[in-house]
């Protein structure tokens, strides 16, 4: 076999989403509404969903192919250098010649939480026509990666597009969708993977009727359950942070606890969890195979600060996974 159609052949993600660039302000806390307070320091980092998931599966050895949009200007040239630097494919990545760059402004927590406003500028100019310009390569993949920063219509005309071609779908619906963005069920049952944080899934369970009755925001369990039940996905990942994550199957729930870590940020750490589990399903394993291994690289991440180099390597989350085993 030739090395062009090894590449060809080669377990294939693509990830549609945002790409942005992060401002990130650094506090001992977060300011409280109407607050002005102190900095400990300032940076800006290459980011959005759509951009670390795609880093994070390159980075455990799988072919990424990123689907997004960046402005004709010096961040978006900044953006297109720094993925491809990590080994993304960024053919798909178009440049819009009226839309900014989008951004990201970050309030961070030091060893904790943030908080961010989204401007996703070019990110929204990806539409549904440039999905089914790109139909080829989302046919060709193993697996289609999403997270809901980017405009609804252009999510759901790539998962059609997924779905009509055999392609295995992963959203990661974060942000939750507000209560009038919200799609239908129809679109949830054509995924195969559902990773939600825990605010993230009690948000999505709100707007539906219940089938377990009264749900428990403290019982994870549960909520995987309800999400299952009333979105339709064939399986559903709930992530808890340091509290670890539980997931649903056809076979059943699994629970995996956390990993006590030193925390810089957690900027960055879902999407490193959500990568690592779309590089690994892509190359075949099965999601209780997967989970151990995104759920290491979820954990290393929060311990550098910024995004895409906070990412880790496959070395160094398979040396975590396997310290579990």
């Amino acid at each position: 076999m030739s090395n062009a159609d090894a590449h060809a052949h080669a377990p294939t993600v693509v990830v549609v989403g945002s790409v942005h660039t992060d401002l990130v302000a650094t506090a001992a806390r977060l300011p409280r509404r109407g607050e002005t307070m102190p900095g400990h320091a300032f940076a800006s980092h290459p980011g959005g969903k759509g951009g670390n998931q795609a880093i994070q599966v390159a980075l455990m050895g799988v072919r990424s192919r990123l689907l997004g949009r960046v402005g004709n200007d010096p961040c978006g040239e900044r953006l297109r250098s720094a993925l491809a630097a990590k080994g993304v494919d960024t053919s798909l990545l178009g440049i819009d010649p009226d839309a900014p760059t989008g951004t990201s402004t970050v309030l961070a927590e030091v060893g904790g939480d943030y908080a961010s406003i989204i401007v996703p500028g070019a990110s929204l100019r990806l539409t549904p026509d440039l999905v089914e310009i790109a139909r080829p390569a989302i046919a060709a993949a193993d697996l289609l990666l999403c997270q809901l920063e980017i405009a609804p219509e252009t999510i759901a005309a790539a998962i059609e597009v997924a779905q009509r071609e055999g392609t295995r779908v992963m959203l990661n619906a974060s942000p939750a969708p507000d209560r009038d963005d919200l799609f239908p069920r129809s679109f949830w049952e054509a995924i195969d993977v559902l990773i939600v944080n825990q605010a993230e899934g009690m948000a999505l369970v709100d707007p539906f009727p219940s089938v377990l009755g009264a749900l428990s925001s403290a019982d994870p369990t549960a909520l995987v359950s309800d999400l299952q039940l009333r979105l339709g996905s064939q399986a559903v990942v709930v992530t808890m942070g340091a509290n670890g994550v539980v997931a649903k199957d056809a076979v059943g729930t699994i629970h995996l606890a956390g990993h006590s870590m030193h925390v810089v940020d957690t900027i960055g750490a879902g999407d490193a969890f959500a990568g690592t589990l779309a590089a690994e399903i892509a190359r075949g394993a099965t999601i209780r195979e997967a989970l151990p291994v995104a759920n290491a690289a979820g954990a290393l991440a929060v311990t550098k600060a910024g995004a895409y180099d906070a990412l880790p390597t496959a070395a160094e989350v398979w040396r975590l996974a396997s310290a579990d085993e």
